[in-house]
């Protein structure tokens, strides 16, 4: 089934670095002979035989009546054999890697040179000094990272709050924005208006006339290319404290839908890092009016039902202004009803609404103020 040749035991370490060679004569009682060649690593004793990597070199030689001479590259490999330990050629007829010969033959192998093994030479290396950047690379991240806070701390100073403006729930001031590759088209431009306690403010038009852009910007979402947002006399940038006095829903809320209503409320107000009881979670809930379905998980909610969770989910904290972005969609005509009463009494108690939407209609049974865009 296999020819083997082994090498004498090595007097010191070995480590081959390519692939061996070596050259061999090959006869057969058929027209061709299909061999499979590898180099063993074999202990003291031959106990311990390791073939490197499990690598094979396949073989088809078509060797005539009188043989063939025939020279096998092997495999190439990273191996150190060790003092001691000699190497072992072996040359079979079946490999399990490989399907077995389907007729009977006889192979004669002998050896017509020396197993030429590959070495890689000793690799030294001089001590060397540091280069310059191990010295100068943390001096110049250290001084980058002081011209950012400095930067940054002016950046705040320059937009202190005004006081005048400290019992007011909202003042926008000549807003503008325009998108990326819209150099001369505006989503929103020259916008100015003022809120005050207790007020319900729609803001009334048409599909792309801005509203939701006003909204985004408002929450610090999006930054505007022009004018001023203040929030009870703070300037709004993205997560700016003041924000903590406003709850929002703009362009829907993203829910766990494996989770509860309840469980999504509860985990909403958690990561706000405020304590529970500030939550006001049951006044939430019975404006929400969800009922029995507050336990189920929001996979299972239709489009109404989930438009009041994010409603609610915006009351948590009973904020002092509450943004609402086309609240009434996906909800039937008794939940628009109460909806509208709802946001009355909200602001009844001295809180303050702002409410989109493009309908008329829906704004004249439930605003106090109006703002066209």
């Amino acid at each position: 089934q296999f020819a083997r040749f082994d090498s004498k035991a090595l007097t010191r370490d070995l480590r081959i670095t390519g692939s061996p060679t070596v050259t061999v004569n090959v006869k057969s009682t058929t027209d061709e002979a299909v061999l499979f060649a590898k180099v063993y690593d074999v202990g003291p004793g031959g106990r311990q035989q390791v073939l490197p990597s499990q690598l094979v070199t396949p073989a088809r030689v078509a060797t005539g009546d009188s043989g063939k001479d025939v020279r096998l590259t092997l495999p190439a490999i990273d191996h150190e054999v060790r003092k001691g330990h000699h190497l072992r050629l072996v040359l079979a007829s079946t490999d399990l890697g490989y399907a077995s010969p389907l007729t009977a033959a006889t192979y004669t192998v002998s050896l017509k040179s020396d197993l030429a093994v590959p070495t890689a030479p000793g690799v030294t290396a001089g001590a060397a000094g540091l280069p310059a950047w191990v010295w100068w690379l943390p001096v110049a991240g250290a001084l980058t990272a002081l011209v950012l806070l400095l930067t940054g701390r002016r950046r705040t100073a320059t937009t202190p709050p005004d006081p005048a403006l400290a019992e007011v729930p909202l003042q926008i001031t000549d807003l503008s924005k325009r998108y990326a590759k819209s150099s001369d088209r505006y989503a929103v431009r020259d916008l100015s208006f003022r809120v005050e306690k207790g007020q319900v403010l729609g803001l009334l038009g048409p599909n792309g006339a801005g509203k939701t852009t006003t909204l985004r910007m408002l929450m610090g979402l999006i930054k505007p290319d022009g004018g001023e947002i203040r929030v009870f006399g703070h300037a709004i940038r993205p997560g700016s404290p003041v924000l903590s006095r406003v709850g929002a829903f703009v362009e829907g809320a993203g829910f766990l839908p494996h989770l509860s209503g309840r469980e999504n409320l509860d985990l909403y107000w958690q990561a706000t890092g405020r304590p529970p009881e500030d939550a006001h979670l049951e006044e939430a809930l019975e404006i929400a009016g969800l009922g029995d379905a507050l336990s189920r998980a929001v996979r299972t909610y239709s489009q109404g039902m989930r438009q009041r969770l994010a409603i609610a989910q915006a009351m948590l904290g009973l904020p002092d202004l509450l943004i609402l972005d086309e609240p009434t969609n996906g909800l039937d005509p008794p939940q628009i009803r109460e909806m509208r009463e709802v946001m009355i009494r909200y602001a009844a108690a001295g809180r303050t609404v702002i409410v989109s939407s493009h309908l008329l209609a829906e704004v004249e049974q439930s605003c106090t103020h109006l703002v066209v865009m």
